[in-house]
């Protein structure tokens, strides 16, 4: 494991010392806000441009970037078009002034660029983010993770969505300081809306003071250990009174005069099972080791114990390449499970690779046509080309409707959540996680119960007391279609894209996400609706939807405390801008969009809107600060400034997060 920090590039890759590192968590229920504040000091002769990575949950939303200089000037960063910020950053550097830029690399891995610290001179950096939190299933409490680890990625990064296209991105610069004369600072304060009953770390020693202020709903934890680096990802769990009961909130934005509804709830409820066809897709690449090996063969023969009598199965083991345990699925017997359990005690990580895609695309390709199929996806993540297996499940789950679901359980210390989710909410099941040393019981046999079960269908909430798809139409020209650049040379007659025709948007009530997730038994279950200027929300939200043992149907009183900010809009923002990336939205699901065209460069526009107007970095937009010096201190400090970044290439290292 590498150290996590700043780095600059010279004639080499040279690490740069944290001097400092604090960890805020403030815990609100379900919702989290996280601020990073990491210290460096230029001890170089020089002036220096640097970069630093960190991993953030794949679920959370970066909306606040400040750097401070010398304790003296604070500067925030402002969100703008990726492109446009990285050509401000490019701008500001050559000119000499002091520069900052936060980039999207992929859905969970962030990079900042700080441009011109001058010899001698300290910087703080601050990066805040809010994110929910999951309901850990095996305890039945809330799960805060602080991801520590940039997990090792497999393949190679030209399959990441995030390629650089205009931005900053140095995605193979991994070398970083292992010197640290510092502790780290990490606190994180849980004020619940009931009696906070119990909290504990399954990864990190800790210290908790409860009754705050004798309150017994405010409790604060910090570590107990003097530590210079988190070695591993850094998980609380917490167990407040009445926090699975049905709740639904509402937020005033000042800013953007919008209320924004958030439901959230932990269901319980008993649907009969139905006959399945199940299979276990196990990683056994060298990534997954001694340790989550073990778990994955643990779970493995835990849910085969745990099979119907009724019920078709296959096991499938991949790393750099897959076989599969039968040709087809077997009906469950003493022989099938004989030769399923004896690969499970037998199997370990001697796979190589992590070709993710291609065991997938086989368990597809050969699942059962005659009854539903589960797929258990059990990895410890970690693969350039998420995207790519993401659109494989999406292609063949709309191809088997209600056929076909897939539930993936993140398995280790340094999980890769990107992946683990995005396939998870790709194939409408949904994921768990669980560390080295952490039971896997509860959350294996709720997430086998939840398959073998039918779908919930034709979800439907009522929000407010206006018809939710009253359009307004916005007109796009075809000369606004991506089209490609046509060859002078060539007669290849490749058609253009179709034109574009009028797209509907700008609905009064936006549910985020707009197809609302499957409702599974024992899983928290969240969603929003951002609500147009001057539109208020229901008294009573109703949640109504349809099993195959009949019609389903929840009232949830509105909390009557409206809450003031921006934290449950910008969640409800993040979940818009993960529908357009996942071709989900409401424009391009709404029925009356229905075989439209819609650019990427459409997309493009809307997700800048949503990160500009709630200051989200995403992938098209980053936040850009600059700290402008005048021309006589540019010339005075006689420094070298950097004009061309010259990108040694790394192999990938597994990164602390701190080692920080």
């Amino acid at each position: 494991m590498q150290i996590y920090g700043l780095c600059f590039i010279g004639q080499g890759v040279t690490p740069i010392p944290l001097q400092n590192v604090v960890v805020e968590a403030n815990v609100v229920d379900m919702i989290a806000e996280v601020t990073i504040s990491q210290t460096y000091k230029n001890v170089e002769k020089d002036t220096i441009e640097a970069f630093y990575k960190f991993p953030i949950y794949e679920a959370a939303a970066i909306c606040g970037f400040e750097a401070e200089i010398d304790g003296q000037r604070k500067i925030k960063g402002i969100v703008k078009e990726s492109k446009e910020a990285a050509k401000e950053y490019t701008e500001a550097v050559q000119k000499g002034h002091g520069a900052y830029l936060l980039e999207s690399e992929s859905e969970d891995v962030f990079q900042c660029s700080v441009g011109n610290i001058t010899s001698g001179q300290t910087v703080i950096i601050k990066i805040t983010y809010v994110t929910e939190l999951k309901h850990d299933s095996e305890t039945e409490k809330i799960r805060f993770v602080l991801p520590t680890n940039i997990a090792p990625r497999y393949g190679s990064s030209e399959y990441s969505s995030s390629s650089n296209d205009g931005k900053i991105l140095n995605p193979d610069v991994v070398s970083y300081s292992n010197k640290a004369d510092f502790y780290l600072d990490l606190a994180v304060t849980c004020r619940m809306t009931s009696t906070i009953q119990n909290i504990e770390s399954p990864s990190h020693k800790i210290s908790t003071e409860m009754n705050i202020d004798e309150n017994p709903k405010i409790s604060k934890v910090t570590l107990s250990e003097q530590i210079t680096y988190l070695e591993k990802d850094f998980i609380l769990v917490v167990k407040s009174k009445d926090l699975n009961q049905p709740r639904a909130f509402v937020e005033y934005n000042p800013e953007t005069q919008t209320n924004c509804v958030m439901l959230t709830l932990v269901p319980t409820f008993a649907l009969n099972a139905t006959m399945s066809e199940l299979i276990f897709v196990v990683d056994r690449s060298g990534s997954m080791g001694i340790e989550p090996m073990k778990k994955a063969a643990q779970a493995l023969e835990l849910l085969l114990h745990s099979l119907s009598e009724d019920c078709y199965f296959n096991v499938v083991s991949f790393g750099s390449r897959y076989d599969p345990l039968f040709p087809k699925s077997q009906l469950y017997s003493e022989t099938s499970l004989s030769k399923a359990l004896n690969l499970a005690q037998t199997m370990t990580a001697n796979y190589g690779g992590t070709e993710v895609f291609s065991a997938l695309k086989w368990t597809f390709e050969n699942s059962r046509d005659d009854m539903p199929t589960s797929v258990f996806f059990l990895t410890d993540g970690g693969v350039w080309n998420v995207d790519q297996i993401v659109e494989l499940v999406r292609e063949n789950e709309e191809k088997k409707k209600d056929d076909l679901r897939l539930f993936s359980l993140g398995i280790g210390d340094s999980v890769s959540h990107n992946l683990v989710e995005s396939i998870a909410r790709a194939g409408k099941g949904y994921s768990q996680f669980v560390t080295n040393d952490e039971r896997i019981d509860k959350k294996v046999i709720g997430m086998l119960k939840n398959a073998l079960k039918s779908p919930i269908k034709d979800y439907n909430v009522t929000w407010a007391n206006v018809e939710p798809f009253e359009e307004k139409e916005l007109d796009i020209t075809p000369m606004e279609v991506d089209k490609p650049t046509i060859s002078f040379m060539s007669d290849d007659n490749t058609e253009p894209p179709p034109p574009t025709l009028n797209i509907f948007t700008d609905i009064k009530v936006q549910q985020a996400p707009y197809f609302i997730p499957p409702i599974y038994s024992g899983v928290r279950f969240i969603v929003y609706c951002i609500l147009e200027k001057n539109i208020e929300p229901c008294k009573v939200i109703s949640l109504k939807a349809t099993s195959q043992d009949g019609p389903m149907k929840l009232d949830i009183p509105l909390d009557p405390v409206t809450l003031q900010g921006s934290k449950i809009h910008r969640l409800a923002a993040r979940k818009l801008i993960q529908d357009l990336n996942d071709k989900k939205s409401f424009i391009h699901k709404h029925p009356k969009n229905a075989n439209k065209y819609i650019p990427a460069s459409f997309v493009e526009e809307q997700i800048v809107k949503l990160g500009k107007t709630y200051n989200l970095a995403s992938k098209y937009t980053s936040f850009i600060a600059i700290d402008e010096k005048n021309i006589e201190t540019v010339v005075s400090e006689s420094q070298t400034i950097p004009q061309k970044r010259i990108v040694p290439q790394y192999a990938n290292l597994n990164l602390g997060f701190g080692r920080m």
